[in-house]
């Protein structure tokens, strides 16, 4: 369902550290105590429930390999997003209620006056979801590896988040994701999207070519496999030919697959 529309505005001033930031308002909903049964699909895997909200962003996290987070809408001043870096020893407070002092490199996400979330690792005090909330905005982001993993180890904060990040996510996953989360809110919250889905990609991935020479596939295997299985495995996989001749194949390896970065790589997935 749909609620009164308004406009949250999102600027990406860091592109190396922001891949991509995808978003989208939701009105009217009521933050209490998951159904039965989102609880126990979190409590077989090791997931503590704490609200419907925050609940259902680790839901699809642990569905998709796609972080989400949450904030009070109403605590989003000016109705801006802003995704920078702010300076050195600038005091934040955490979710938690503990002062850090963050450092130059670390990405925040703010809004017009101060920061709100410490991008990819861990969420404000003042802009978390709390029982008194009723507007949320949800954020869907892919950001960059190294960057999320030295603001995690930089600060200590080792979340499930951040774990996902620093291994590598899937670019195309922010808004499928960002649509499975906000359909739960509005069957389980009650929540009404009043906004428009919003998607900040900077600068557009180009997708990752791998070469791999079949002599290699044979002397990396130490056996020698046909062709025509290597080709069914890795096209039942996800990835795509771009070209082949008698010597090898180029690979068009999916998005999802952040990994994959060599031939050797593409090896390791036969």
């Amino acid at each position: 369902p749909s609620g009164t529309k308004k406009n949250i505005s999102v600027e990406v001033e860091n592109k190396n550290s922001c891949h991509r930031y995808s978003g989208v308002l939701i009105s009217d909903v009521e933050v209490k105590e998951s159904p039965d049964w989102l609880k126990k699909k979190l409590s077989s895997i090791g997931v503590k429930a704490i609200n419907n909200i925050v609940d259902i962003t680790n839901f699809v996290l642990h569905q998709t390999g796609q972080p989400l987070h949450a904030f009070d809408a109403d605590e989003i001043s000016g109705d801006k997003v802003i995704v920078k870096n702010l300076a050195e020893g600038t005091v934040f407070v955490t979710l938690d209620e503990k002062e850090i002092k963050l450092h130059a490199n670390d990405l925040m996400i703010c809004n017009a006056d101060e920061p709100m979330c410490i991008a990819g690792v861990y969420g404000g005090s003042k802009s978390g979801v709390k029982s008194s909330t009723k507007n949320i905005f949800l954020e869907s982001a892919c950001f960059n590896p190294s960057s999320t993993r030295k603001t995690s180890f930089g600060h200590g904060l080792r979340t499930d988040a951040a774990m996902h990040f620093e291994k590598g996510t899937d670019i195309e996953n922010t808004i499928p994701s960002l649509v499975l989360a906000a359909n739960l809110i509005g069957e389980i919250v009650g929540g009404k999207i009043s906004s428009d889905v919003i998607d900040i990609c900077p600068e557009k991935k180009s997708a990752t070519k791998i070469f791999l020479s079949w002599n290699k596939l044979n002397e990396i295997s130490g056996t020698k496999i046909p062709t025509q299985s290597v080709k069914t495995i890795l096209l039942s996989l996800g990835f795509s030919i771009e070209n082949e001749n008698e010597s090898g194949c180029n690979w068009i390896v999916p998005t999802f697959k952040t990994e994959v970065l060599r031939d050797v790589d593409v090896i390791e997935e036969e």
